[in-house]
Formats: structure tokens, C-alpha cells, sequence
């Protein structure tokens, strides 16, 4: 612990932070932020974290975290569609929230056991600030208006779905996703406002909340990395070897690999027979079905460096999703030159050509790659650029201040915003809740 750190441990703020799962082991970019924010936070703060188990590889992971940070770790099960009451409430829940206006997120995650734990943290405990990772939890925080509260979008579910119906094949798909991004949004919109802090990823991310939300209180918070950890390797002499980092539990990530094995790759590797391919953690059905010669899928790694190592150049080829992404903040800090579509990069204060290069269709894809190929000196400008970017903007040391500063404010001022209950019940459903309208 820093000498600084040590001298405000007397006055750190007592956080509750509230998280769908265990962000260890980490293999998503959302686990990593999860991680490396708490990580980073525990000299700061004093810590109380409440999640959710489904497995032992999750109680094994809220294990790890507890002795790892040496803080307390509060776990429920979650209840699946299984035999028994409590699920029973559940299936309900979701056939509700189907025929009303609630997001089925919000029905399948609100359980009855979390609020009954929270409230026990909230009785043994004098927390100062509590925290929700996704907006599918803010039932959680809800109900304990005193409480300064923080809901913290890793993404934007509406913008994330509305994008994904906008690259669905089917009629039916489409018209499915629209319907749920059209939920989020309302949701969105009557939720956030009842939050004294409502954390965005980016400054791009913070103008769609306002828009949705005009009374909502934002903070910038960014995604991060860690750049003492992290370094750059060597700039090769040629190019060899593509990579692709992405987690199969997210959509945008399987559509992204699709996309790159069936419109991207297939050119670059008949105009460069000598490259290769290799997609990390995206060892899935849908992206096995699009495998071409050259490109090698593989499962979890339990580290990344030795590949981003090995990298000459990193893609990021999303065309759905929200929020910003750590896969690229991890290649910059890395020193390997990326690659991207607009939607890949969006939220980051990276500027094509000065920090990499952006194509947005498959044809300037393969152009881009093709002008790192030819050009070393240029790739050894992006990899610089990049990582100094990284270090002023993006190291999770200084986030971790940010987010201390913000719970600082809040606390001083006590902002109280009161949540009608006729709105959100004790389990955050009542009977009126699913036909209200913002």
C-alpha cells in the first residue's frame, strides 16, 4: 500500500459493490474491468462485494478474489429455471416482464436472496457508497434511497441490442432484438435518473445516457489497463501472425469472428499465403462453422501477454456492441499495432493513423492490414502512439482515483434521490412496476 493510501485509510469511503458473477477467473473484458477496479480500489476503500454463484468454478473464483484482495465476499446462488419455488418466481417473473415493459434481464436477475443478503450487509455495516455493475442489478440498489448509489454501464444494453437487430439475418430476429432494445431504453430512462451517479465508459457513451436520461448525473469513468505489468514487446521486421481477442458469451464477439473468417480473412490469406490467424478465447459452434486454412481457434488461455507477444498486428473487426473495448487497450499497452472497424475503437481518444487504423467494411479491412504489412515504420509509430496514449489516459492506477474522488463527492454532498415504490416493489417487481411508462 502507498504511503498515500495508507494515510487515508482512516477516512476511505465503505463500498458495496454488487456483481452478477465472480470476475475471476478473468476471460472477458467485462471481468477485467470488474477485477482490475476492485483490484485497484482495495488500498483506497473498504470493501464489501455481493454476487451471484452458479457453479464451483464460480465459488472457487469468489474464493480466489476474497483472499487475493482481502476483502469480504457476500455470495447467493442463482436460481435457474429448476424445480422449486423460488424459481417458479422466477419463470414467472420473465413471463411478465415478456408481456409488460420490463427488459427479461431485469426479471430473470432479480431474486430475493440478493435482497435479502444486501440488506444483511446493509444492517452489519456502515456503507457509504453502493455500487451496481449493470443495470440489470439497479433493483438491488434501489430500495436503500439514503444510500448514495452508483450504476455503472460497462455497456449500453439498448445501443448494444439495437445494433445487433440492425445485423440479424432473419425477420424474426430482428423484430425480437428491437423489442428488447426498445425495453432497455425505457428502462434506461427510468432508471438512471434515480441514481446519484451513473458511470459511462466514454464521453460517447455519457451523451447517449443523457439523451436517454436528461436528469441523469454522469461520470466518466473509463475502461483502463495496466501499464507497469503490461509492456511492449519488439516491432517486427514482417508480418506473420493476426490476432483476434474475444470472449464467446458476448454476441458481438462470435459476429465479429464470423465476419473476419468468412469476408476478411479468406482475401488476406490468398494475397499472403504466409499469414496467420489465431482467435483467442472464441472456441465456439458458430465460429468452428466459419474456420478457414491458416486461422487457428482456440479456447481460454490463462494468460494473454505471450500471445500479444507473438502478435504482429491485433484486430478488432466488431460491427454490434457498446461500451469501450479492453481487448484494444491490452494491444496498445502491448505495443502491437491494431486494427479496427469504428464501432471497435468508439470511446477510446485514439485517432485513426495516429494510434491505428479503422476500416469499417471488409474491402478497406483487408487494405488496412495490407498497408501495415507493407509498412514497418508505420506500425512502429502506431505501437508508440498507442502506448503512450495508454499510459496518460487508461492505467488503472488513475481510474481507481477517479472512481474514489466520485464516491468522495458523494458522500460529502448525500444527494438523495427518492424511488417511489409504487414504481419498483421490494424485489424491484411489483404488480404495477411492468405496465408503468417513463
Amino acid at each position: 500500500m502507498s504511503r498515500q493510501a495508507a494515510e487515508n485509510r482512516e477516512t476511505m469511503p465503505h463500498l458495496l459493490s454488487i456483481l452478477p458473477t465472480s470476475p475471476l477467473p478473468v476471460f472477458t473484458g467485462g471481468r477485467q474491468r470488474t477485477y482490475q477496479v476492485l483490484r485497484h480500489l482495495a488500498p483506497w476503500c473498504e470493501i464489501t462485494v455481493a454476487g451471484f454463484w452458479r457453479d464451483k468454478e464460480d465459488r472457487a473464483g469468489w474464493r480466489q478474489l476474497a483472499e487475493e484482495l482481502n476483502i469480504d465476499v457476500r455470495t447467493v446462488r442463482f436460481e435457474h429455471m429448476r424445480p422449486g419455488a423460488e424459481a417458479a418466481r422466477v419463470a414467472w417473473r420473465r413471463v411478465r416482464a415478456r408481456f409488460g415493459s420490463l427488459p427479461e434481464a431485469v426479471a430473470v436477475w432479480d431474486q430475493p436472496k440478493m435482497h435479502e443478503m444486501v440488506d444483511r450487509v446493509l444492517a452489519e455495516k456502515d456503507i457509504d457508497i453502493i455500487q451496481v455493475e449493470w443495470p440489470f442489478l439497479a433493483t438491488y440498489a434501489l430500495p436503500h434511497a439514503p444510500i448514495p448509489r452508483v450504476l455503472v454501464n460497462i455497456d449500453l444494453l439498448s445501443v448494444a441490442l439495437a445494433r445487433r437487430a440492425a445485423l440479424a439475418s432473419s425477420r424474426r430476429m430482428r423484430a425480437r432484438l428491437q423489442n428488447e432494445a426498445q425495453r432497455w431504453r425505457r428502462y434506461e430512462a427510468r432508471v438512471f435518473p434515480r441514481f446519484q451517479a451513473v458511470v459511462a465508459m466514454s464521453e460517447q457513451d455519457a451523451k447517449v445516457i443523457r439523451e436517454r436520461a436528461k436528469d441523469a448525473r454522469v461520470a466518466v469513468l473509463p475502461n483502463g489497463v495496466d501499464t507497469v505489468e503490461l509492456t511492449p514487446g519488439e516491432v517486427s521486421e514482417r508480418v506473420h501472425r493476426l490476432l483476434f481477442v474475444g470472449s464467446p458469451t458476448h454476441e458481438p464477439n462470435l459476429d465479429a469472428a464470423c465476419w473476419l473468417l468468412s469476408e476478411i480473412w479468406p482475401e488476406l490469406r490468398r494475397r499472403h499465403p504466409e499469414l496467420e490467424l489465431t482467435l483467442v478465447n472464441l472456441d465456439h459452434p458458430r465460429v468452428r462453422s466459419c474456420s478457414q486454412p491458416g486461422a487457428t481457434i482456440t479456447g481460454r488461455l490463462p494468460d494473454l501477454t505471450p500471445v500479444y507477444h507473438q502478435a504482429d498486428i491485433a484486430l478488432a473487426p466488431l460491427r454490434a456492441g457498446s461500451g469501450t473495448r479492453l481487448k484494444i487497450l491490452e494491444a496498445f499497452a502491448l505495443g502491437v499495432p491494431v486494427v479496427s472497424t469504428s464501432i471497435g475503437c468508439e470511446g477510446i481518444d485514439a485517432k485513426p493513423a495516429r494510434h491505428l487504423l479503422v476500416a469499417d467494411d471488409a474491402p478497406a479491412f483487408v487494405a488496412a492490414v495490407e498497408r501495415l504489412i507493407a509498412d514497418r515504420e508505420l506500425r512502429r509509430v502506431l505501437a508508440s502512439e498507442a502506448r503512450s496514449l495508454v499510459e496518460r489516459r487508461y492505467d488503472w492506477r488513475r481510474i481507481a482515483e477517479l472512481h474514489v474522488a466520485l464516491y468522495k463527492r458523494l458522500i460529502a454532498s448525500k444527494i438523495s434521490v427518492q424511488c417511489p415504490m409504487s414504481d419498483v416493489g421490494r424485489t424491484g417487481l411489483d404488480e404495477r412496476s411492468d405496465q408503468h411508462r417513463p
